[in-house]
């Protein structure tokens, strides 16, 4: 069961990566930035697609507990920054609320793969 559970985590990281590849605008849009011009663009590609498209097809191609357990830290620590980030920045909004439930549900399925 924990290797289906790991293996959501894995396909929802990937899926969330293949937005900012495809839709980079949007997945901008979706975390409240906007690029300027054509390097904004690929930053967005890069950091919002690349890094979690690769993280995730990395846990599902090595099927390793290490590489399941980095990406858990990974969303576990967004998690925490988000957090820390709507204490500090006095921004207790519903969207980084959302925002910090979706990090630590996916941490926590990625988490059940670096168990195994």
């Amino acid at each position: 069961m924990s290797d289906v559970l790991a293996s959501l985590g894995a396909i929802l990281t990937v899926a969330l990566g293949s937005l900012g590849l495809l839709a980079p605008l949007h997945a901008g849009r979706m975390v409240g930035l906007k690029p300027e011009g054509p390097r904004g663009l690929s930053e967005l590609r890069a950091t919002y697609g690349g890094l979690f498209a690769g993280l995730g097809l990395a846990c599902l191609v090595l099927q390793a507990p290490a590489a399941y357990a980095v990406a858990a830290c990974a969303w576990l620590g967004a998690a925490l920054a988000r957090l820390a980030s709507m204490a500090l920045d006095r921004n207790p909004s519903w969207l980084n609320a959302g925002g910090v439930a979706l990090e630590l549900v996916i941490g926590a399925l990625m988490w059940t793969g670096a168990a195994a």
